[in-house]
């Protein structure tokens, strides 16, 4: 039997949304295994001097688990 687990990753980047998303899924990479989905929750800009300093994501991320008595990993 598998299960499913969801988490949620934010991450920054100062180029873009697609940059700082990018960059929690290779992140999220590292660490976890058999990535099967991401939703993109929340998207912010943080404003300095009237201008775009840092792109803001928050992502939530679907992933297999694989049960006890599989040893897959």
């Amino acid at each position: 039997m598998w299960v499913s687990k969801i988490s949620e990753i934010i991450g920054a980047s100062p180029t873009s949304f697609e940059h700082a998303a990018s960059t929690v899924v290779a992140r999220a990479n590292r660490t976890l295994r058999g990535i099967t989905g991401i939703e993109v929750v929340d998207k912010r800009i943080k404003v300095e001097n009237g201008a775009p300093v840092e792109y803001r994501v928050r992502l939530r991320l679907s992933f297999d688990v694989a049960s006890r008595s599989a040893a897959h990993w």
